[in-house]
């Protein structure tokens, strides 16, 4: 077996990353909808878990596998491009993705808590307990993830690197989506429905921005090889 190159390596894991992170989320967009105004949206979003069989249980595996590859072909890249030229605000986006990317692992993760959970007791009334945890971790290192990404993109566009209106457009919307975590923070009703709303409209536009943006990245390196 022939040793496969950084670049190459990175990109596959651009992509595989992008597409393993991107199918479970826009699934349990799709299919989960939206609770009724007034109701708790905990309980909503933790029964949407709980009714979700096997995929409830696949989702996470997919989701963290994902993230773990877009770590590393995240890290790798700015290591390739620091030699190339030294670069302290992609060194910070990179240091930003790898610390909210390890957020949203443990986010995951809680899945499998508010899954299992309702086998150690007989009516498992802490299903939305977990969910509201699981939205404070997305709430908090999202904020960070985002500003990450926010730095890197603007380091890449800056220096030319990829498509220089994806980046600029990844930047921006990046940008904003920090300032729609810090607003949903402060504005967040657990009765309201329409309170989450603008932050997950967010969440579903950014998970695209994201597949693009990851997915340039990694067919740029696969062509460099």
């Amino acid at each position: 077996m022939q040793p496969m190159s950084l670049n190459k390596l990175a990109g596959l894991s651009y992509c595989i990353g992008a597409v393993l992170i991107t199918i479970p989320f826009l699934l349990q967009i799709t299919a989960g909808g939206t609770p009724e105004e007034g109701t708790l949206i905990w309980r909503y979003f933790s029964n949407s878990i709980l009714e979700g069989g096997n995929l409830s249980l696949l989702f996470p595996l997919m989701s963290i596998t994902g993230i773990a590859f877009l770590i590393f072909a995240t890290y790798t890249l700015n290591g390739i491009l620091q030699k190339e030229k030294e670069d302290g605000i992609l060194s910070l986006g990179t240091v930003f993705m790898i610390l909210g990317s390890i957020g949203f692992m443990f986010v995951w993760a809680l899945d499998y808590h508010i899954l299992w959970g309702q086998d150690v007791v007989g009516e498992w009334t802490e299903a939305a307990l977990g969910m509201t945890m699981e939205i404070g971790i997305v709430v908090l290192f999202g904020a960070v993830n985002w500003a990450g990404v926010q730095c890197f993109a603007s380091a890449l566009a800056f220096r030319g690197y990829g498509n220089p209106i994806l980046m600029k457009i990844t930047s921006a919307f990046a940008g904003l989506h920090v300032v729609n975590h810090w607003y949903t923070i402060f504005t967040l009703d657990s009765m309201s429905s329409n309170s989450i709303m603008p932050f997950f409209i967010g969440m579903s536009i950014g998970q695209l921005v994201l597949f693009a943006f990851n997915i340039s990245l990694g067919m740029g390196l696969l062509k460099k090889g």
